[in-house]
C-alpha cells in the first residue's frame, strides 16, 4: 500500500470534504505509475503539493528550492548545512581547506556515480561548475554567488574552486551550487534545461509540464551506505511533486487525502484541519522576509516617496488578518540568524497621514506621485500572497499612490523582474512584493543581490552603500558583522526598500508521515519517512 493510499478519507463533514476533493480533482490529473516493475499498489509513493512549477531545470535554477521544488532530491552539492547550528557539513566533498582568500580545495567522496552512470570525480565537478558560468547560464547563479566561480582539477578526487574576487563566505555559498553529470554536459547539452541528472537519492523520471515532477528511488545512491553523512535515507520508491499554485487547492488536496504534504498553507487552513485525525499542521520560522522591491529609480528616486510607501503599509493588519499571526514585523531584510543583522533597526511605523503629507510635499516639488505603476507578485509565493498584494495596493492607493495589481506565473514574473536598474530605461515601472530567503545566513548575500548598483536584480543604486557592502564582504568575524550592520543602517535611513515581515511557513502533513520543517524549509524526501 502506498503512503498516499493510506490517506483516503471516509470521515465527515462529508459536504465540505466533497467540495474540497472536487476542487483538487479538477485541478490535478491523476498520475500513472512509472514502469518500475512493481504494481502501483506495491509502491511506496510520497506526494507533495507545491506552489510553483520551475520555469526550467538548469542546474543554475536548482540553487533556490522555491524555484525548483523537489529538485534537491535529484541534485547534490559539495556541502550541505545544518540549519539548527548553522554548521557547514560535508556532502559530495568529505573535507576542504582554504588555500587563499578566494580559493578552497576540496577532497571528494569516492565511489559516487551520476544517474547516467558517469563517475563523480574532480573532472566532473570542474566540468559542472565551469559550465554553469558560461555566458548563457550565468545570470541566476552570479546573482546568488556574487561573482563567477571556476574549478580546476588537482587530481582525481581533489578540486580547487575559486571565486573571481576575495570571498570570506565562499564555502557557505557552495550550498547553492549543485553538481550535474559531465556526460550530459558534454554529450547532450540540449537536455540541460529539461532533464536533471545528479547524484542524489532520487532520479528524475518525468516532468509533466503544468502538472508534476516525478522521481524514482536511486538504488545506487552513495547515501545508502552512510545515511548520517548524506543527511537522510531513501524511504519511498517514488516521489510526485504536484504543482498547485492556489493555497486553497493545496489544502483541499491534503484534506482529501490526495497529497501527503501541502506546502505553504494559512493558519486558518491549519485550524480547519485540527479535527482531522489524518492531518497535522507543521509550522516553523523561516529565513524568508516579505519585502517590497521598489528601489530608488523612477518614481521612487525621491526618498520622501520611498518613505511614504513604507508608512502607508499597515503591517500589523496584514499579519493579523491575512497571515494569521504567522509573521513578525521587521525593519530589515534578514532576521537574527544572519551575520549583519542589525538589532537596533525598528520597523517603520504605520502612519498614513504622514505618508500623504510626504507625497503632497514631493508633488509640490514636481514629482508625479500619481503616475501608475504595477504592483506584482509571483504565483504560489506563499499562502495568502494574493490577498497581501491586494491589501498593500489598497493601502498605497489610500495615501495617493496609483498602483495596479498583477499576480504573475513564474515564467512571466521571473523574466520581468530579473533585471538591474540600468536595464529598465523606457520600461514601465514595476514594483514587486517578494519573499527573500537568506539561506546563506549572511546579509551580504541580500544586499549584493538587491541593494548595490551592480546587483543582478537591484533597482537601488547608492555609491555609499556599494562601499560598505564591498568592505563588509571582504571581512570576517565580528568586523564583518559590524560593517554589514552599518550597511543595514544606511539602507534603513535611505529607505532602500519596503519592509513587511519575517515569515513563518506552514504545511498540512499526513499523520502517517514523519517530517519536521526546518529553518530552510527544503522539501527533501530523504528527511521524510512513513511512521
Amino acid at each position: 500500500m502506498t503512503l498516499r493510499k493510506t490517506l483516503t478519507r471516509t470521515v465527515v463533514p462529508l459536504a465540505a470534504l466533497l467540495l474540497m476533493a472536487l476542487i483538487a480533482a479538477a485541478c490535478v490529473a491523476p498520475v500513472a505509475p512509472a514502469d518500475t516493475g512493481m504494481m502501483e499498489e506495491e509502491m511506496s509513493v510520497l506526494t507533495v503539493a507545491v506552489g510553483q512549477e520551475p520555469t526550467h531545470l538548469e542546474a543554475t535554477w536548482v540553487a533556490g528550492e522555491t524555484n525548483c521544488n523537489g529538485c534537491r532530491n535529484i541534485m547534490e552539492m559539495l556541502v550541505r548545512r545544518n540549519y539548527e547550528t548553522g554548521e557547514v557539513l560535508p556532502m559530495l566533498a568529505t573535507s576542504w581547506e582554504r588555500l587563499d582568500d578566494r580559493t578552497l580545495q576540496f577532497t571528494l567522496r569516492e565511489g559516487v556515480t551520476f544517474h547516467d552512470g558517469a563517475p563523480f570525480n574532480a573532472e566532473a565537478v570542474a566540468t559542472s561548475i565551469n559550465y554553469m558560468w558560461t555566458a548563457d547560464l550565468s545570470q541566476t547563479l552570479t546573482g546568488t554567488i556574487g561573482a563567477e566561480l571556476t574549478a580546476e582539477v588537482v587530481d582525481e578526487y581533489t578540486v580547487n574552486v575559486a571565486a573571481a574576487a576575495p570571498d570570506q563566505i565562499l564555502l557557505e555559498k557552495l550550498y547553492f551550487v549543485v553538481i550535474s553529470s559531465p556526460k550530459q554536459i558534454n554529450e547532450a547539452p540540449e537536455t540541460y534545461a529539461s532533464k536533471l541528472i545528479g547524484t542524489g537519492p532520487y532520479m528524475m523520471e518525468e516532468w509533466r509540464r503544468g502538472e508534476s515532477l516525478i522521481m524514482v528511488a536511486n538504488p545506487d545512491w552513495w547515501g545508502n551506505d552512510d545515511p548520517e553523512a548524506a543527511g537522510g535515507k531513501i524511504s519511498f520508491d517514488k516521489l510526485i511533486y504536484r504543482f498547485l499554485p492556489e493555497d486553497t487547492v493545496r489544502a483541499a488536496a491534503a484534506q482529501a487525502g490526495e497529497v501527503d504534504v501541502a506546502q505553504f498553507v494559512t493558519p486558518d487552513q491549519c485550524k480547519s484541519a485540527a479535527d482531522d485525525p489524518n492531518l497535522r499542521c507543521e509550522a516553523a520560522a523561516s529565513v524568508e522576509t516579505m519585502f517590497v522591491r521598489m528601489g530608488n529609480q523612477g518614481l521612487f528616486s525621491d526618498r520622501r516617496v520611498r518613505l511614504a510607501l513604507n508608512l502607508a503599509i499597515d503591517k500589523a493588519s496584514i499579519i493579523d488578518t491575512i497571515l494569521g499571526g504567522a509573521a513578525t514585523i521587521t525593519g530589515q531584510i534578514v532576521n537574527a540568524t544572519a551575520t549583519g543583522h542589525n538589532p537596533s533597526l525598528e520597523p517603520y511605523p504605520y502612519d498614513p497621514d504622514e505618508a500623504r503629507a510626504l507625497l503632497e510635499a514631493a508633488a509640490a516639488d514636481g514629482v508625479d506621485v500619481g503616475q501608475e505603476f504595477t504592483l506584482s507578485s509571483r504565483q504560489g509565493l506563499h499562502a495568502g500572497h494574493v490577498e497581501v498584494v491586494q491589501a498593500v495596493a489598497g493601502m498605497l492607493s489610500d495615501v495617493g499612490f496609483n498602483p495596479t495589481v498583477a499576480v504573475m506565473p513564474p515564467d512571466t514574473f521571473n523574466p520581468a523582474f530579473s533585471h538591474n536598474w540600468s536595464e529598465l530605461e523606457g520600461q514601465p515601472h514595476w514594483v514587486a512584493i517578494h519573499l527573500h530567503g537568506n539561506e546563506i545566513l549572511d546579509v551580504w548575500y541580500s544586499y549584493a543581490n538587491y541593494f548595490v548598483c551592480g546587483g543582478a536584480v537591484s533597482l537601488y543604486c547608492n555609491d555609499e552603500m556599494d562601499v560598505l557592502v564591498g568592505e563588509g564582504g571582504a571581512l570576517s568575524g565580528e568586523a564583518r558583522d559590524m560593517k554589514l550592520q552599518e550597511a543595514g543602517q544606511l539602507a534603513y535611513d535611505d529607505v532602500a526598500y519596503g519592509l513587511i515581515a519575517h515569515m513563518d511557513l506552514a504545511y498540512l502533513v499526513s499523520e502517517d508521515l514523519e517530517w519536521t520543517a526546518k529553518l530552510d524549509h527544503r522539501l527533501q524526501a530523504k528527511e521524510m519517512a512513513p511512521k
